[in-house]
């Protein structure tokens, strides 16, 4: 067994000074507390080791329209979600194999450097542009997952079911490359990833691209095989409008009344939720992914998260749209929204009313860590006995942690700290990051941005 000697460490939800972190052969955590007498342990000086963030919804490919979409069109009243959505589908339709595994190196590359050891990958690119299956059906999954291997983050693969535009809609011809023919090709797709040892959940895209049968039998498969379930849920008004009129009522209670929600289910977003809504989810002890950046980018609205953590449900992050991949940020913007909207400080601590000066930090690492892990099913996101060694080395003298105390650390880390303090990162017990330099950047840099000039020429 190898040793890790940071000068703190965050165990069971505190900053421990003299513990060894010891990293199996297998890549688990195979001890945590004082090292033993002639231990081969490793110092780690000047760091404190955390477990690694966990990204919870993940739309890789994104990546290649960053800061093309930060304007409006000419002439156009408005610009939201369903204006921004255009510009996304003309990227998809750009994107070749080779391009989808560049772009998403990238994408996972940064990730890693961000401090994420996983991510939840949701996955609706599937086939050619105008639909045209490719000769192997998931070239694109395959594509992404070797990206992710090449960047050595731990890929769930959340592969989508994609029916059509919307509830009434006519087909959308940009939209082809993301829909599958009926439920039993996406669980052909899921059944075939499975056995080529990915790990995998199920992902119907939303109330809005299934109809309700495709839905049920997604849903109905997730849970006899015991895999994650995730869904959008309630981003957008127009979508509540629309599952009203297709199935008389909102999103959350047509998936209540199906019988799909359960501590496996995440719904993403979550934004516009009924205070019925908030309470179903939680007896049902499901989870949401909070994507705050890019909720706050696209002008989605604001998690209502500490409504939804006292009901129950679980809370964690995703980077979604990849404007910002930084957990960190997520974490101090689902506070701070909230601080806006109602005038007050400090909403998210302990719901009965602790007044622990790191009770709210630790909320909401625990949002960026614990939580992200239970929505993927993996065993991750916490320094303990048993656990996937994905850790996260900070460095504390840092300019932007620099001079915290051992009480005010957990909160000058939640709050203040910057990507730059982020020095080293471990996955499965594996360096991934050293010193700030991920082995993998120069390569993904350059093939990311002859990507880019081809793409937007």
């Amino acid at each position: 067994m190898e040793y890790l000697l940071p000068e703190y460490a965050l165990v069971d939800g505190e900053i421990r000074a003299g513990v060894a972190v010891g990293v199996e052969a297998d890549g688990t955590i195979g001890f945590v507390g004082t090292p033993p007498p002639g231990a081969n342990a490793t110092s780690l000086r000047r760091r404190l080791l955390l477990p690694g963030f966990v990204n919870g919804h993940s739309h890789a490919f994104q990546r290649a329209i960053r800061g093309r979409s930060e304007y409006r069109v000419p002439g156009r009243t408005s610009d939201d979600f369903w204006t921004w959505r255009e510009q996304m589908y003309a990227a998809a339709m750009r994107l070749r194999p080779e391009d989808v595994e560049a772009v998403s190196r990238m994408a996972f590359v940064e990730m890693a450097l961000a401090g994420i050891t996983t991510v939840g990958e949701f996955h609706y690119l599937h086939h050619q542009p105008d639909g045209t299956r490719y000769a192997d059906p998931d070239e694109l999954a395959r594509r992404v997952a070797a990206a992710a291997e090449s960047a050595g983050v731990r890929l769930v693969l959340l592969r989508v079911g994609y029916a059509r535009a919307g509830y009434g809609r006519s087909p959308d011809p940009r939209q082809a490359l993301f829909i599958d023919r009926d439920p039993e090709e996406t669980l052909g797709a899921v059944e075939r990833l499975r056995r080529g040892g990915l790990q995998v959940g199920v992902a119907p895209h939303s109330v809005r691209a299934q109809p309700l049968e495709w839905i049920r039998a997604l849903g109905g498969y997730a849970q006899a095989n015991g895999l994650p379930l995730h869904m959008h849920l309630s981003e957008q008004p127009r979508e509540i409008e629309e599952c009203l009129a297709e199935h008389g009522a909102r999103p959350t209670e047509v998936l209540a009344r199906e019988g799909l929600l359960d501590s496996r289910f995440t719904g993403v977003h979550g934004v516009h939720l009924t205070d019925a809504e908030i309470a179903t989810l939680g007896e049902a002890y499901a989870n949401i992914c909070a994507c705050p950046t890019t909720e706050r980018n696209l002008g989605d609205g604001i998690v209502r998260a500490r409504e939804l953590l006292r009901a129950g449900a679980r809370i964690c992050f995703g980077t979604d749209s990849q404007i910002e991949i930084a957990p960190l940020q997520d974490a101090r913007a689902l506070e701070y929204h909230l601080r806006l909207q109602h005038l007050e400080r400090a909403l998210l601590g302990n719901p009965a009313g602790d007044s622990a000066p790191d009770r709210l930090a630790a909320t909401l690492l625990g949002c960026a860590t614990t939580a992200g892990a239970r929505a993927l099913g993996v065993n991750a996101g916490t320094i303990a006995v048993g656990s996937h060694a994905d850790l996260l080395g900070v460095d504390l003298d840092d300019p932007s942690i620099c001079g915290a105390t051992v009480d005010t650390l957990l909160p000058t880390l939640v709050f203040s700290l910057e990507r730059a303090a982020l020095r080293d990162v471990w996955v499965g017990g594996r360096a991934v990051v050293r010193d700030g330099r991920h082995p993998a950047q120069e390569r993904a840099v350059r093939d990311f941005r002859q990507t880019m000039e081809k793409l937007w020429a």
